[in-house]
């Protein structure tokens, strides 16, 4: 019988007064720039950890990436930035807008809980997107230096009523955490011993869809090889949300033309694929329906209309794979599933004028893709198969220094797990 899919652990909250200092927000809604920019400001902000190879200044290496992600986390523990709990329990985490009145107003809560990785491979855990291979083998390294887990894999699922009485109930008392994070709001509650209990048989063995997190589930299994006698190894750190809660953004491309073209001769390419307008700026351009992309070339905007498919599948008929195929592979001649693609990814919440800015400074094509449908996102994963890196974007996600999962490696390696 195989363990039970999301399990109670010993996690660590954030300390109220550190809550400003250390809490990050979504870490691939900002450049490279900005990250360096905020853990030179901030030497406590969670960014500090979870660098990238985009982080690195010339010159530095990935050991040198690993050591300094160590040492951020070390001076955060020193800091005493974090409570950790006495007992093994499930917390209710609220993600909603400060402001309920608003008109694109948000509210989801969910259970965080210690993952199963077993699951990723018994068909309990259902993925649905590609993975870059260099970029979830720095986080398997960064498991074993850092020796700590932070960032949810964020997990979706067709919640029992049941269950949500128990998470709301449980959400009605004071909150140990009440922070705003980049005009979200967190809210996190410690489940009771007999509340742990009660919403235990829900977690058992559901069939649940990952959201977000495609690479640290990757990285997570990784670890479990490579560390098949630690106990710690054989969980992640998991929030598990009610699917229609969840809130879809896109994740433009920025990608280069390999056959260098002036604009003309790019749009009369495109044409091969469907029927290419001009327009007069981002707004004419955004995509208002599926099958709509919005096309940024040499400061021009086109509205590309994708040509009909025959009979498509779930998976071919989606614009971020019909994307990848049909414009990025065979117009610009790019396989966006190579490591050195060189495809860049901008959600949208990061704003179009940032896409724009990049694609200014390099000369690359840029293009704007309608949010994929949650309902979509789950069909392609239960038939098994995989959209591309980047195919949606969850708005809001959860931070980075709010839940903190000991591993006892690395700089925790004086701790006790989780």
């Amino acid at each position: 019988m195989s363990a039970p899919l999301l399990a109670p652990f010993r996690g660590w909250l954030i300390r109220p007064e550190w809550s400003s200092r250390v809490i990050a927000g979504a870490y691939d809604s900002k450049t490279a720039a900005q990250r360096r920019a905020i853990v030179e400001q901030n030497p406590l902000s969670y960014l500090g950890v979870t660098r990238s190879h985009e982080d690195l200044i010339e010159g530095c290496s990935d050991a040198d990436l690993l050591s300094l992600s160590s040492g951020t986390l070390e001076r955060i523990l020193k800091a005493d930035a974090f409570t950790p709990s006495d007992h093994a329990s499930f917390f209710a985490y609220r993600l909603s807008s400060p402001d309920k009145t608003a008109e694109h107003a948000f509210d989801q809560i969910g259970v965080v809980g210690a993952l199963d990785i077993d699951g990723l491979r018994d068909g309990r855990v259902l993925t649905h997107e590609n993975i870059r291979p260099e970029r979830a083998s720095l986080i398997t390294d960064h498991l074993t230096h850092v020796g700590a887990t932070s960032s949810p894999i964020s997990l979706t699922h067709v919640a029992a009523p049941e269950m949500l009485e128990i998470v709301t109930a449980v959400s009605q008392r004071t909150p140990e955490v009440d922070v705003v994070v980049e005009g979200v709001r967190n809210q996190v509650w410690t489940f009771s011993t007999s509340e742990t209990e009660s919403i235990q048989p829900f977690l058992e063995n559901p069939v649940v869809y990952v959201t977000d997190g495609h690479h640290r589930c990757a990285a997570a299994l990784a670890g479990r090889y490579a560390h098949p006698n630690l106990v710690p190894f054989s969980r992640t750190l998991a929030v598990l949300f009610p699917h229609d809660q969840l809130r879809v953004e896109a994740f433009h491309r920025r990608a280069a033309d390999r056959g260098v073209r002036s604009t003309p001769e790019l749009v009369d390419a495109l044409g091969t694929v469907g029927t290419v307008t001009a327009v007069s700026g981002i707004d004419g351009a955004r995509p208002t329906a599926k099958g709509e992309i919005g096309v940024y070339h040499d400061r021009s905007w086109f509205r590309l209309v994708l040509d009909p498919l025959e009979r498509p599948t779930t998976l071919a008929s989606l614009d971020v794979e019909r994307l990848r195929r049909d414009v990025i592979g065979h117009v610009l001649g790019v396989n966006e599933l190579d490591d050195n693609s060189g495809v860049d990814y901008v959600p949208n919440p990061a704003g179009i004028a940032e896409l724009v800015a990049r694609c200014d400074a390099d000369g690359h094509v840029g293009l704007l893709v309608y949010p994929t449908d949650i309902n979509d996102l789950l069909a392609v994963a239960a038939a098994g198969d995989l959209m591309p890196p980047k195919s949606s974007y969850l708005d809001p996600k959860p931070p980075s220094g709010v839940f903190l999962r000991i591993l006892g490696v690395g700089a925790t390696e004086h701790l006790n797990p989780s």
